[in-house]
């Protein structure tokens, strides 16, 4: 619309200036077509065509603000705003749900006499209507543990790896094992290599199970997967638990400087899995 009326300024300002021009001589034109004669000045002419272009241009105007392939478009991008919007309140009401859920799991595991089998109820009634993100399937893990329950918080973690991937609660399983049992925890071992075989290439998982193989005493796996998380991503934790592993497997010759250097730096924050004597 703005372009419309600068079209109709300008054209305004044009046919005064052609209006005083012609207003001394307004001229005359005769046009003749066989039996037909049309004879006019210059001036009307002019303002005619005047008239003319204002009301095609208008109607130009008008059609493209009619069109209904533009409505559409509009429409489609009124919907896709809108959905955008839904998308993001529902995520920012899912964050606020799950942190209260958090907040609710520690004081229900702080409870006493909470036992595994009512957090479990606690669980699948608050999540039915929910993805848990990592932070609340984390503090549910942790809530297993805290009530003497590795196994429960072992299971949950495996379901939730099921469904959808996180690489913080591939860490945490691997972590989980110096809770557990021995027979459950090369259970552990043998599920992540399962999953190894899916994702040969992931750097978490491979330290994630060589950490499961060191739990379960296999020195030689363990150094294994971590030689091979080393070469693909050059993992400075990943250094340190091979380069601690090499020095209780007195193999000095396979441990470079480099292994050495990680091991200063990151050896004193290390889990304690089991190490060979």
């Amino acid at each position: 619309m703005i372009r419309f009326f600068l079209y109709s300024l300008l054209a305004v300002m044009l046919g005064l200036l052609v209006t005083l021009a012609l207003a001394r001589d307004p001229g005359y034109l005769l046009l003749s077509w066989g039996n037909v004669t049309f004879e006019t000045s210059l001036f009307a002419l002019f303002v005619a065509l005047i008239l003319l272009l204002l009301v095609l241009r208008m109607l130009y105007l008008l059609s493209g603000w009619l069109n209904p392939w533009r409505w559409l478009r509009s429409g489609r991008q009124w919907s896709a705003a809108r959905a955008a919007r839904r998308a993001l309140n529902a995520r920012n009401d899912s964050m606020e749900e799950q942190a209260e859920l958090i907040h609710r799991l520690e004081s229900l595991a702080a409870e006493s006499g909470t036992t595994p089998a009512a957090l479990r109820r606690f669980w699948k009634r608050h999540t039915r209507s929910l993805t848990p993100d990592d932070g609340l399937v984390s503090a549910a893990a942790h809530a297993y543990l805290h009530l003497g329950a590795p196994a429960e918080a072992v299971d949950l973690l495996e379901a939730t790896l099921k469904s959808r991937w996180s690489d913080v609660l591939v860490r945490r399983y691997s972590l989980l094992s110096l809770k557990q049992e021995d027979a459950r925890a090369v259970q552990q071992l043998q599920q992540a290599e399962r999953w190894l075989a899916q994702r040969p290439e992931d750097g978490v998982l491979l330290l994630a199970t060589a950490r499961l193989a060191l739990r379960a005493s296999l020195w030689g796996k363990a150094r294994d997967y971590l030689e091979r998380c080393v070469r693909l991503n050059g993992d400075a934790e990943a250094y340190a638990e091979l380069a601690r592993l090499l020095q209780g497997l007195r193999e000095e010759e396979r441990d470079p400087p480099l292994l050495q250097a990680a091991t200063r730096a990151v050896s004193a924050a290390l889990p304690p899995f089991p190490q060979p004597q």
